[in-house]
């Protein structure tokens, strides 16, 4: 006979009845029954729910068809049966003559009377399972409607129990402290500066970045990934809201954490977006650089260490995890100096200067008409965003209006940054002296930095180049290379 053990709580006393004390329970029937023990098998699962696939269950089922096992012993039948389609399938065994034994008893289901009496059972254990589920059901929706979120694990930026305690070996997990009221409110504040830089225009990785480099980390104690800081960033609750299956159903007490109109502006922002990532906005390379060995676009990541004055140390990389080959780093300000380099001879060269002035005179009207479209498209979703914050449309309908539109807007931006890109990019039209534009470059943001690359690089890629295996980690020069992916191939590179 095998034995079988569900993880539950003892009906008697409300304890959890532990999988070990339910197959010593099952071994003495064994043994009282003049049985053989089979095989012990266990599911920690619920056996009322419906799409819950028991792993355990299914092996019994098979060593019955089988002929292995001729019965089963549990600790009571309901922690075997919760629902009647778990009973009929083993009725339908029953010619093997099968028995079904527990503390309270042995069932036969070749025999009818035990049968009725098994149904019985087991009907009156789904009854209070349905019971049950809808009395929890119905305290948690009371807990929405009056403001209280579902109980669990801590949130970042709430109150809880500290997740990435470990105990002693004296200690328990009841014994876990609640996190620090000053860990919280950095929580908080994290949680409102990250949806103010989203709403400024920087990205979520930006967010993530700052929170790793000011040592603010998950509720786990792991570090932020742009994914997940823009999941915790849109977490309605983070406005005082509590959400259930994609509706509002309550409003939680008190200063909610974020405005509740930034965080209207910051859903409908993430709405419009098309998938995608951008550029960062602390690497003036990144998207623009490429690997030399296989030619993937270049990203920056930090890096271990610090620079003289302090800053985090950073670096561009090949990044094996979006589709690179990973063989190919450089270290950020060896790399930015040398684009500062780059820019200043390229746009003073009066050569270059005029061939960009030309090109201009060929796309410059197509530029003002995608000014003119993506200007009126900015203003209708300011619009937009206006009447959602003055509660004149719901969040549902801006959505309606605003997804065709942001993809309108996508479209306009993608065709106005090919333009800018090309070999028609928009430039100087006249050479200026290289102390100007190094003046500019050293003033300008980063994206104002990677604007003034694309002008100078034109039609060109710049590749970088793994470091020389001679033991030395410095980086040189001729690592990077101007690449014309249009010339013949015996003259398409040269060293920078």
């Amino acid at each position: 006979m095998d034995s079988y053990a569900r993880l539950s709580k003892n009906p008697s006393t409300g304890e959890l009845e532990k999988i070990e004390t339910q197959w010593a329970d099952n071994r003495r029937t064994i043994d009282r029954l003049g049985g053989v023990l089979g095989k012990e098998l266990k599911d920690g699962l619920s056996a009322w729910r419906k799409d819950v696939r028991r792993p355990d269950w299914e092996t019994l089922l098979e060593r019955v068809r089988s002929g292995v096992s001729d019965g089963i012993v549990v600790w009571h039948t309901d922690r075997l049966f919760r629902q009647p389609r778990d009973l009929e399938t083993l009725i339908d065994l029953a010619d093997k003559g099968f028995m079904v034994a527990s503390a309270h008893g042995a069932r036969t289901l070749s025999d009818p009377d035990d049968r009725y009496f098994l149904r019985i059972e087991v009907a009156h254990a789904a009854r209070s399972s349905d019971d049950t589920q809808r009395r929890i059901k119905r305290r948690l929706a009371t807990q929405r409607e009056d403001g209280l979120p579902h109980r669990g694990a801590r949130r970042f930026g709430f109150p809880g129990r500290d997740r990435t305690w470990t105990p002693a070996e004296d200690e328990k997990d009841d014994d876990r402290p609640e996190v620090s009221a000053e860990l919280i409110a950095a929580e908080q504040q994290a949680l409102r500066d990250g949806t103010a830089d989203v709403l400024a225009g920087l990205s979520s990785r930006v967010a993530a970045d700052r929170w790793n480099e000011d040592g603010i980390r998950t509720a786990t104690g792991g570090l932020w990934t742009p994914s997940t800081a823009r999941a915790v960033l849109l977490r309605p609750i983070n406005a005082g809201r509590i959400v259930h299956d994609g509706v509002q159903v309550g409003t939680m007490p008190g200063e909610p954490i974020v405005d509740p109109g930034e965080f209207d502006r910051l859903e409908a922002l993430f709405s419009s977006r098309r998938r995608g990532r951008r550029p960062g906005a602390v690497y003036a390379g990144s998207g623009v650089l490429r690997c030399g060995v296989c030619g993937h676009k270049i990203s920056g990541r930090p890096h271990t260490g610090t620079y003289h004055d302090g800053q985090k140390r950073r670096q561009y990389m090949c990044n094996r995890g979006t589709g690179g080959c990973g063989k190919v780093a450089a270290d950020m300000r060896a790399i930015d100096e040398q684009l500062r380099g780059l820019v200043t001879r390229r746009l003073s060269d009066s050569r270059y200067a005029q061939a960009v002035a030309a090109a201009q005179a060929q796309v410059s009207q197509r530029l003002s008409e995608l000014d003119a479209e993506i200007a009126e498209c900015e203003e209708l979703q300011q619009a937009l965003s206006d009447r959602l914050g003055r509660r004149e449309i719901t969040l549902k309908a801006f959505d309606a209006a605003n997804t065709p539109l942001g993809a309108s807007l996508a479209a306009l931006r993608t065709e106005r940054e090919s333009l800018t890109g090309s070999p028609t990019a928009a430039g100087p039209v006249r050479a200026l002296p290289p102390e100007t534009i190094a003046a500019q470059w050293d003033d300008a943001d980063i994206p104002a930095k990677r604007a003034m690359l694309v002008q100078a690089l034109g039609p060109l890629r710049l590749l970088l180049d793994p470091a020389r295996k001679d033991g030395k980690r410095r980086f040189t020069s001729d690592r990077l290379r101007l690449d014309n992916p249009h010339a013949p191939a015996k003259d398409s590179s040269r060293t920078a």
